[in-house]
């Protein structure tokens, strides 16, 4: 097996491999049948809910989440949902926990069956549960209440003048128990009737309270289920917490131990402190350090930026017997600048040429000069090294090297349907040997997901000896992507 065949297989097994990983994280469904369905859901709020997370209805998986995004003040939910699923008027969806600790999901309640059916792209209202802090801050209020009632209390009872009021509300308590001692010998019958009735509703307690009592218990057993499932995490929660409160304890101790060092004068650090003129000094590189992690962050910052994108694809050539493959990656400086990196391996290999130069001098003294020009084609890779600009926002320029040579290019992007297809014009190698026309491409690349691509074009027309038409595909992996499936790679080989 030729090289260029080796590495077209090598190509072929990793374009599997990472067509595997894209369905896998992309969530793309495989023989599922029928048109996904896609609505929009307005929140206040959806803390806790990230792109992917999950859709369900009735506790049941149906679709995912694509897309979070901020409108104004409001959250908007993009929602994509399985086949087959039908909502009506007056459907809503709700951000509900998996149990009291578990990961938040997206809950759509379906609307009336009877009502009438909702379209794709229907937008729902959607609410969110009050959160722990909500109810902290109500449990905080409450408590505040709690305090004025008992500071009122501690007001008007003490001292000599409580006490007197007491006195005084022990003096009505007595008259009234008296003229209640009347009021009751007067109204005996009456008072017979209502103790008949408080027996009729104690007997009607002793009927209802052993059901009352039984839905009592099934509350507590599920409370003590919820319970035992986040056991493990609330053990662990409040061990983490009694080590932290330990370590700021003996932390406070320290400092506090050092700061009075400090104010004393003790040390190296307090005869700094007390010294005005080194305070000055210090002050002014404190300054300057200040000064320096600013211009550091925003350095950092402005590495965070970029973005880093790997492109693998394939070619089939119809003149060739082989195919091109290139492997590399884009780097966005900005969102209009990036630079480009490929290792390609092309099908006619690189041509280059030698002149020779052969003088012979014959016995009668003539002289005859013979110039030949030999080339040689080398099967080898060569190298894309390019810098790109987006002039607009469908079309972007490069230029640089073409293959081991000059040349430039200009990419314009159409939309077919809802998926891109990016156009593109190539001209490179302007002074190769075999020919006087400079190497031109043409290739439209359609992407039928958000990563993976199928191409076809014409290459080289100007040249008969290599114009030929090319087809094949590609992937396009972004860096967060790419993290993510060497992530689950390394997992597969653990």
């Amino acid at each position: 097996m030729t090289p260029a065949a080796k590495i077209g297989l090598f190509m072929l097994v990793a374009l599997v491999v990472l067509g595997v990983f894209i369905l896998e994280i992309e969530d793309i469904p495989i023989g599922q049948g029928g048109e996904r369905m896609v609505v929009t859901a307005r929140f206040a709020s959806v803390a806790g809910i990230d792109r992917k997370a999950a859709v369900r209805i009735a506790g049941v998986r149906i679709g995912k989440v694509v897309e979070v995004r901020l409108d104004g003040a409001e959250a908007v939910l993009v929602l994509s949902l399985d086949p087959g699923v039908q909502l009506h008027e007056g459907a809503s969806a709700q951000v509900v926990n998996m149990g009291i600790l578990g990961d938040k999901y997206v809950e759509i309640l379906p609307g009336s069956p009877g009502a009438p059916r909702l379209a794709s792209g229907a937008v729902l209202p959607g609410s969110v549960p009050p959160s722990f802090d909500d109810i902290m801050r109500s449990a905080t209020a409450i408590g505040d209440d709690v305090k004025q009632v008992t500071a009122s209390l501690r007001t008007s009872v003490g001292g000599d003048e409580g006490a007197a009021k007491l006195a005084e509300i022990v003096d009505n308590i007595r008259e009234l128990t008296e003229s209640l001692k009347v009021l009751i010998a007067e109204n005996q019958a009456n008072v017979n009737a209502t103790t008949e009735n408080f027996r009729a509703f104690s007997a009607t307690l002793r009927d209802e309270l052993p059901l009352i009592a039984e839905k009592m218990n099934r509350l507590a057993d599920q409370l003590n289920e919820v319970v035992y499932e986040n056991r493990d995490n609330a053990q662990a929660s409040l061990a983490n917490i009694r080590d932290l409160s330990e370590k700021l304890q003996s932390t406070a101790d320290n400092l506090n131990a050092i700061t009075g060092k400090i104010a004393a004068g003790e040390g190296t650090i307090g005869k700094l402190v007390n010294d005005e003129e080194t305070v000055d000094n210090l002050n002014q590189t404190l300054g300057s350090i200040d000064n320096g992690v600013q211009k550091l962050e925003e350095s950092l910052g402005r590495f965070d930026r970029f973005r880093l994108d790997m492109t693998i694809r394939g070619e089939g050539v119809a003149e060739a017997d082989d195919g091109r493959f290139a492997f590399g990656f884009d780097l966005w400086t900005t969102d209009r600048r990036f630079f480009r990196i490929e290792g390609v391996d092309t099908p006619w290999g690189k041509t280059s040429s030698q002149t020779e130069v052969v003088t012979v001098t014959h016995p009668d003294g003539t002289i005859e000069t013979t110039v030949t020009d030999k080339f040689k084609t080398e099967d080898e890779l060569v190298v894309n090294a390019q810098i790109g600009y987006r002039l607009f926002p469908t079309t972007q320029v490069r230029a640089g090297i073409f293959e081991s040579t000059g040349g430039f290019a200009v990419d314009h992007s159409v939309l077919i349907g809802q998926r891109p297809l990016r156009l593109t014009f190539e001209a490179y190698d302007f002074n190769r040997a075999l020919a006087d026309d400079p190497h031109l491409r043409l290739e439209g690349r359609f992407y039928i997901t958000d990563h993976v691509f199928v191409l076809a074009g014409w290459d080289d027309p100007l040249y008969d000896r290599t114009s030929s038409v090319l087809f094949g595909g590609g992937v396009v992996w972004t860096e967060d992507e790419l993290k993510y499936s060497l992530g689950l790679a390394a997992g597969a080989m653990n």
